[in-house]
């Protein structure tokens, strides 16, 4: 049959041509793929991962201190004058944890010895027996009441009492006296006719002063009380007024100061010395 050399011919053809497969996907699934990575790979890859860099503190300037940050800054003990159970604020050292005077008006303060004080009306009761003569103690105790009273301002009042045995009153007092003109020029005046004399014995001048019923009373002496000071005081001063007591002997009679000032509320400061600076 002249067909089969054809047939044969086709045949040995196809047996040669190997037949084409289906295309096979050369991408893998992204989830595949991650699963085969490396770890090598992965290590390099978070290596290129941008990181942030880290902010350089801000350099600070110098840091200036007011001045009550500069109080509020403690202080060694051993900084505090002799005797003095706080440091006090005026011109014999600063108290660290005092408030800051520039904020209260000068009608509203007074200061005595160190003894800052808020108030309007204030009472010194000031030791003149005969043992103040000595180591000027008459004279620092007058100069420091004349300070004092000058830089009240109206509407303050005050009063000064002087003291041995017996109390003496500013002339026609005891009583509030304005802080003005007047009142400060007969201060001046009898300040010059006050002499030292007799013993130590406040509590008749203290009776005045807590009778007339200030917001503060300044207390100042040199030597020791009578027995029982403090508890006479303690019956007259049933408002508990504050009495500050300032001790110029440096320790003579510190013991009933001390405690006149801790039972009524006050302050006790002891400032021995003279007009040289020596103590």
């Amino acid at each position: 049959m002249s067909w089969i050399p054809w047939l044969v011919l086709g045949s040995a053809i196809l047996g040669q041509t190997p037949v084409a497969e289906p295309a096979r996907k050369s991408a893998l699934p992204e989830s595949k793929k991650k699963a085969d990575e490396k770890p090598e790979a992965k290590a390099k890859a978070k290596d290129k991962t941008p990181t942030k860099k880290a902010t350089p503190p801000k350099r600070l300037g110098p840091q200036v201190l007011t001045r009550s940050e500069r109080q509020r800054q403690s202080r060694s003990p051993f900084l505090r004058p002799p005797g003095s159970e706080e440091s006090p604020d005026d011109r014999y050292g600063a108290n660290p944890d005092a408030i800051d005077w520039r904020d209260i008006p000068a009608w509203r303060q007074a200061s005595f010895f160190g003894i800052r004080v808020q108030g309007r009306f204030f009472v010194y009761v000031i030791d003149c027996s005969e043992s103040m003569i000595d180591e000027d103690r008459f004279a620092r105790a007058t100069m420091e009441v004349r300070r004092s009273v000058m830089a009240l301002q109206a509407p303050q009042q005050f009063e000064v009492i002087f003291y041995n045995e017996d109390p003496t009153p500013m002339p026609g007092g005891p009583m509030p006296r304005p802080a003005d003109a007047t009142s400060k020029n007969q201060l001046r005046s009898w300040l010059r006719l006050v002499e030292p004399d007799g013993g130590t014995d406040p509590r008749g001048a203290l009776r005045q002063a807590l009778a007339l019923r200030p917001e503060v009373v300044f207390l100042l002496s040199d030597g020791a009380f009578p027995d029982g000071t403090a508890e006479y005081i303690a019956q007259f001063n049933a408002h508990r007024i504050p009495i500050h007591c300032v001790d110029l002997s440096g320790g003579e009679g510190g013991d009933h100061l001390r405690r006149i000032a801790r039972e009524s509320g006050g302050r006790y400061a002891s400032r021995p010395g003279n007009l040289q600076g020596k103590r």
